[in-house]
């Protein structure tokens, strides 16, 4: 029964004794930030000529209209609208209440309040705006807000006058003052949250784009710079902490971040997706699209605010647009990082749109409206950490095909070069690479030179066609090539069937080549008898001795080569195997290492004065490298034959002679011997000939 009586107490009797204020909103019976959009009624003051005076007093032009929607959205507009809002408290016990006014962007608000004990007409008045320091609000806080007390059955008229210039929504919360500031402190640790994540992300960026000089990073990070100064002036914490003594900035500032994010996002896009490479009027359109919003900056000193708004916002649309395409493009282009940004900024131009169109007054306010973009940015923040990551990794892995390729191209042009400048050859000058070879690099080396010749070549090349020609001699230098290097050696340069190999390791090694060179022509003759072709005698020189060994030429043309007597004379000996008919000759300092290696066979030729030498040189045959019967005659006839040898040379030619005709009988092929003995006769007739006077010419 009391209950029942304090319910007509505090319920009915305000309406018999106040039936103006029959539509009042009820305070003590609020629901969690309930929005009051539909309990409040608004008048256009078009002139902003009327006070609240004027109000009061029910002027005839003063015509106040309930409003229908939830939250109050008047679109751009530049005039001053009066708010009328009715309170009771229904409840036995006083409450405090709190208006807020859940968007801060406004030029002025003037709260007018009924002062208590006062008569009827006396109103308080709270001002506060973007057009006025941030410290003249009587509560301090980003949002514009009001504590209202009410008595119990107290009724009270609140009325607001705003102006500004720009959009001007109105989401106006009526709240029990515990659940405000439970409310508040949530919504603070979510914007706390939010700008954590964004310094984050700026300084992280910043930290790559040092590291790695790439300037996507550097627009990223003014594009992070940009969209989080918009937030700042939007949620009114700019205006709070950091420029709250500047009115200006807070008006002004909307347009210089969204500059900076519109501009920046284009170029990121441009730099980030590659744009460069795969189109180059899509590069121009976002290169054109950015200077377009850098614009805006000078536009701020010149235009009226209002206007550098509606600019702004109407040049994001094509910019987020346009932001969209490119990553669409470069992503149908199997741009692998396009996935990631597309979907990053999928996200964050979603919550944006949300945004603008409750701006531009198509939409009502709503959860997305409000925190979509927030939401939207964490959600591209995150995301382009994959994107920034993917084209990371796919920088890496570009770099590291590239590199991979490089080396295989350098492989394979170092394997090129060493066709024409054998490594040896940079190996001895010292060089790394056939890159560091200048003109005139040189050096004086000891090396054993060998030179082979096929026997007969020009009368066996005639019997063949050019291309023939081409093919033979390829056939029978790539064989023999494999057997010099398989010894150390390489070869210095082919002359025509002729090769010219160099041995710098051991006198052994070049011995041994010719050896098995002579020993693998069997097998090639055998090859090629087989195929109807004729069979090729070889003949090699080997001398052992100083040589100097560099380039010359020109600065535009190089050639490697060895200069020396020692070539000279290599190539001498070989033609002296044409007259003496031996498989291998070598010279009295290539013979001296043979004798201390013990490993091959030998016998003296003779000693001869050759082109360009002054002296006398001795020769000697290596036994190794002949067929096995011719190898063994010769061993089995060596002491005869050395004896002979020593005779001549000591011009006991008679005695010589006996015994050169025992070798003779014991290895008619003897080709040396058969020399001797015809110089014997030579001189047994008192013929003079050079072969008899010990002269012999290559």
């Amino acid at each position: 029964m009391l209950n029942f009586c304090y319910f007509i107490v505090f319920n009915l009797l305000p309406f018999l004794f106040f039936p103006t204020n029959i539509f009042a909103i009820d305070v003590s019976d609020l629901q969690y930030g309930s929005l009051i959009g539909r309990d409040i009624s608004f008048f256009e003051d078009r002139d902003s000529k009327y006070t609240i005076a004027d109000i009061r007093a029910n002027h005839p032009n003063v015509h106040f209209v309930p409003s229908k929607q939830e939250t109050l959205n008047f679109g751009h507009t530049s005039f001053s609208h009066w708010l009328k809002l009715d309170l009771r408290n229904g409840s036995p016990n006083s409450t405090t209440s709190i208006l807020e006014i859940d968007y801060n962007n406004i030029d002025e608000v003037d709260f007018y309040h009924p002062i208590s004990g006062e008569t009827e007409n006396e109103y308080e008045m709270f001002r506060s705006g973007m057009s006025y320091p941030f410290h003249v609000r009587k509560s301090i806080h980003r949002n514009f807000i009001y504590k209202i007390t009410l008595q119990p059955s107290e009724v009270k008229t609140i009325y607001l006058r705003i102006r500004t210039m720009g959009g001007l929504i109105l989401p106006i919360h009526l709240w029990n003052q515990d659940d405000f500031y439970l409310h508040d402190s949530k919504q603070m640790q979510g914007l706390g949250f939010y700008f954590g994540i964004m310094f984050v992300m700026l300084i992280y960026n910043l930290f790559i784009f040092i590291s790695v000089k790439d300037v996507s990073y550097l627009y990223y990070i003014g594009y992070i710079f940009g969209l989080s100064g918009i937030q700042l002036v939007l949620t009114g914490l700019g205006f709070q902490y950091f420029w709250s003594e500047s009115p200006w900035w807070q008006q002004n500032l909307y347009v210089i971040f969204s500059s900076i994010c519109m501009s920046m996002s284009l170029l990121f896009a441009k730099s980030f997706l590659n744009i460069k490479g795969l189109s180059q009027k899509l590069n121009l359109i976002l290169k054109m699209g950015a200077a377009l919003n850098f614009l805006l900056l000078p536009l701020i000193f010149i235009l009226p605010r209002n206007v550098n708004i509606i600019v702004a916002i109407v040049l994001s649309v094509p910019s987020i647009m346009l932001a969209i395409y490119a990553g669409v493009f470069s992503y149908l282009r199997q741009y692998r990082p396009a996935r990631y940004y597309l979907l990053a900024f999928t996200m964050l131009i979603l919550s944006g749109l949300f945004v603008i169109m409750k701006f531009l007054n198509l939409i009502e306010s709503n959860f997305f409206t409000d925190y979509g973009l927030y939401v939207g940015s964490c959600l591209e923040v995150v995301l382009l950490s994959f994107a920034l990551a993917s084209r990371i990794n796919t920088i890496k892995r570009e770099k590291e095909e590239a590199q991979a390729k490089t080396l295989e191209m350098q492989k394979i042009l170092t394997e090129s070069y060493a066709r024409f400048v054998p490594r040896d050859f940079l190996s001895n000058l010292g060089k790394e690479s056939i890159l560091d070879v200048k003109l005139g690099d040189q050096i004086q080396k000891e090396m054993s030179v060998l030179f082979s010749d096929i026997r007969a070549f020009t009368t066996l090349s005639e019997k063949m066609t050019p291309a023939e020609n081409f093919n033979f001699i390829n056939s029978y230098l790539s064989r023999m090539s494999p057997i010099i290097q398989r010894n150390r050696g390489f070869i210095d340069k082919f002359i025509g069937d002729a090769v010219m190999a160099l041995f710098d390791k051991s006198v052994i090694d070049a011995v041994r080549s010719g050896i098995e060179m002579q020993l693998y022509l069997k097998e090639y003759n055998s090859y090629r008898n087989n195929r109807g072709y004729d069979p090729i005698e070889i003949g090699i020189g080997i001398h052992t001795g100083s040589l100097m060994l560099g380039t010359i030429g020109a600065e535009e043309r190089l050639e490697g080569t060895v200069i020396s007597d020692t070539v000279n004379l290599a190539s001498r000996i070989e033609n002296l195997t044409k007259i003496y008919g031996s498989k291998i000759a070598v010279s009295e300092e290539t013979v001296a290492e043979v004798k201390r290696e013990g490993s091959y066979s030998f016998r003296f030729l003779d000693r001869v004065k050759v082109k360009g030498k002054m002296k006398a040189v001795s020769i000697y045959e290596i036994l190794d490298g002949d067929e096995q019967e011719s190898k063994s005659a010769k061993l089995e006839t060596k002491e005869i034959y050395d004896k002979a040898v020593k005779l001549f040379h000591e011009k006991m030619y008679r005695e010589s002679k006996a015994y050169f005709d025992q070798v003779l009988k014991v290895n008619p092929k003897d080709k040396v011997t058969a020399l001797y003995l015809k110089r014997l006769y030579a001189l047994a007739n008192q013929v003079t000939m050079r072969s008899v006077s010990g002269y012999a010419n290559s």
